[in-house]
Parts: C-alpha cells; sequence; structure tokens
C-alpha cells in the first residue's frame, strides 16, 4: 500500500481499538469506537484523495468489479494485520469501510461466547448457525470454533469466505480457506464443490440464497458438519428466514430437513459495557427433541417459550443473557432496555 495516509489512519484505528473505519468523499475519517462513531483527524478529504486509496486496495480485476457494479468487497494486510472493506460509490464521490480484523482471537471465556458450542462443534454431523446483524461478531465466533477444533480434533477443515478475515495454520487439523471472487466464482459453487474435496468441517460465511442453503442443509444432512452465519436477530427468526426462502410447496419438506440437521443456533449482539467497551450478549438454541418437533410441525412461535424454559438444557433468550448481565453490573440498566429485542418487551414474558 503506497498511501501514507491511508496508513496513518489505520495505525489510528488500532491504538484506540476502533472497529472500523469510515473513508467518504468530501469528509473527514470517522472510526467506530466502542460502538460510537468518532472524527479522528481534522482534513477533510477529496473525491481523488479516496479514489486514490481504492486503487491502493483493489487489484485490478476488483477495480473492473467496482466499475461495472459500483460497490466491491475486499480485503487487504498491512504487515501481519488484516482489514475487510467495502468500497461503494455515493452521492457525492466515494465511500471505503474498513473492518480491523483482530488476527488474535479469544477463548470462549475471554470473548464471552457461550461454551456449550464445544459440545455442538465436535459433532460428526450437522448445521451450527451463528447468527445476528452486521458488527455483531459473528466471524470471530466461528473463528474461535475453528480454532478449538484446529487444537482438539483431527478433521480437513473448508472455509469458503467473501472475504476471508481471518487466517488460521493447520495445528491438528488441515485448514483449507477460499475466497469468493479470488479462489471460488460464488458461493452455491464453492460449497457444491467442496463436498468432492474430502472435508470433515465446511465453514460457509454467509447462508445467502435458496441455492446456498440448500446446499449447506444437504452437506450436513450427508455426514459433514457445517458452520455458516444468517444476518437475522433471534434464534426463532432464524427458522423462519431458512423456511422462507423456499417455495411454500418445499417448506415442508425444508422444516423436515431443518429439523434433522439443525444442532444450535446462537444468536448474539455487540452491546456497550459499563467500562467503555462492548461485551457479547447471546441467545441460545439447542435443537433437542422438543426444539425439533416445534419445527418440523411449524410452529416456531413456541421457540422462544421454550428456549426460556429451558435454561437446564443450556438455553435462554436474548432478554435473559442481558438481564443476567444487567444484574452483574456489565451492562447498564439502559442499555439492557434498549438492547432488548422489541418482540422481547413487548410480550411481557417471564424472566427466567
Amino acid at each position: 500500500m503506497k498511501d501514507n495516509t491511508l496508513i496513518k489512519y489505520l495505525k489510528l484505528c488500532e491504538r484506540i481499538e476502533a472497529s472500523d473505519l469510515h473513508i467518504k468523499s468530501g469528509k473527514c475519517a470517522i472510526a467506530r469506537v466502542a460502538g460510537a462513531l468518532k472524527q479522528i483527524d481534522d482534513t477533510v478529504l477529496t473525491r481523488e484523495q479516496v479514489f486514490s486509496f481504492i486503487q491502493d486496495i483493489l487489484t485490478e480485476k476488483q477495480m473492473v468489479e467496482f466499475e461495472q457494479f459500483c460497490d466491491v468487497d475486499s480485503s487487504f494486510s498491512i504487515g501481519d494485520r488484516r482489514f475487510r472493506c467495502n468500497i461503494y460509490r455515493e452521492f457525492n464521490g466515494f465511500s471505503i469501510s474498513i473492518r480491523r480484523i483482530i488476527n488474535e482471537v479469544g477463548d470462549f471465556r475471554a470473548l464471552g461466547i457461550p461454551e456449550v458450542l464445544k459440545n455442538l462443534s465436535v459433532k460428526k454431523s450437522g448445521l451450527i448457525l451463528i447468527t445476528g446483524p452486521t458488527g455483531s461478531g459473528k466471524t470471530t465466533t466461528l473463528a474461535s470454533i475453528i480454532n478449538y477444533l484446529n487444537r482438539v480434533i483431527t478433521a480437513h477443515i473448508i472455509t469458503i469466505e467473501d472475504p476471508i478475515e481471518y487466517t488460521y495454520t493447520g495445528n491438528r487439523c488441515v485448514i483449507t480457506q477460499r475466497e469468493i471472487g479470488r479462489d471460488a466464482s460464488d458461493y452455491p459453487r464453492a460449497l457444491r464443490a467442496s463436498l468432492r474435496q474430502d472435508p470433515d468441517v465446511i465453514m460457509l460465511g454467509e447462508m445467502r440464497d435458496l441455492e446456498s442453503i440448500r446446499t449447506a442443509l444437504t452437506a450436513a444432512e450427508t455426514g459433514h458438519l457445517v458452520l455458516s452465519t444468517l444476518h437475522t436477530t433471534g434464534a426463532a427468526n432464524s427458522i423462519d428466514r431458512i423456511i422462507d426462502v423456499f417455495p411454500a410447496d418445499q417448506q415442508q419438506q425444508i422444516r423436515v430437513q431443518l429439523s434433522m440437521v439443525l444442532l444450535g443456533v446462537v444468536s448474539q449482539q455487540l452491546v456497550p459495557n459499563v467500562k467503555g467497551g462492548r461485551s457479547l450478549a447471546t441467545e441460545v438454541m439447542i435443537c433437542n427433541g422438543a426444539i425439533k418437533n416445534i419445527i418440523r410441525e411449524g410452529k416456531n412461535y413456541q421457540l422462544q417459550n421454550a428456549m426460556m424454559t429451558s435454561r437446564s438444557a443450556g438455553m435462554y433468550s436474548m432478554e435473559q443473557c442481558l438481564d443476567a448481565m444487567c444484574r452483574q453490573g456489565i451492562i447498564s440498566p439502559e442499555n439492557c432496555q434498549l438492547y432488548t429485542p422489541a418482540s422481547a418487551a413487548n410480550s411481557g414474558a417471564n424472566r427466567q
């Protein structure tokens, strides 16, 4: 990377522990620190400057894609630091949204990731979903699972990502990483090909469409462990999203298939904590017999109550998690209320 200005911004983001950097034509650089946006420089960036940043970041092939579609995903490195970005045109020129990738993935306890994922991730086959809004740490959770598997089992793990964020060094596992646009044309094709590459575990960065969802379910059904994400809020909503992608005449079949292969869903969000940082809040649904029956019978409205009344099985709702974090003094009562899902707040459901 040639431009020292962009390097300066990225180094500053690392120093202030910003998660994201926003570069926009006609604006000053803005970073997201502990969930809040903060101006980090007084220099107003011109359209030409931002375009020079873009030329530094993108390959020749990506520049062609950007010119054709007006937006493009990419990733890049500066030294041993990696970044993910989306570059796009807007009304006043160009914009770049850059996500800083923390190379050192912490363990489950340090990150607040539910320990139940350890038990689920060593299963020989099935589907594990990590869901939540953009920027909620889904990729970090997947990386923690892969690092855990790399320590405790012997397996061939294939990751299919757009773009690659975390990089892995094989320990007990052989780890193959493929990036959409560079190593494969699209998710469905790469996922279909992975089934012929002798995988034990397939990590699919995102289940985006009907074809990738169908292939992921088939992979889980045919003896592979599949890890993936959805941009949904709440475990019940995730089930609805998967089923609703399919035509009406196929939905009952998908309910049955999903009830057979789904191991669990963890929905998560990052909530500002009292120390000025952010803490992970989660919701856990484990597919025991009761949950499988609810999914198979299409009674997804019962999932929330089933989770809230199954603490002994390791399940709990987002509302329960936030309440516990508030009682422990991790988050404020105001943020507890702010980040509680509207459906939970409106239901008046009993807290366990």
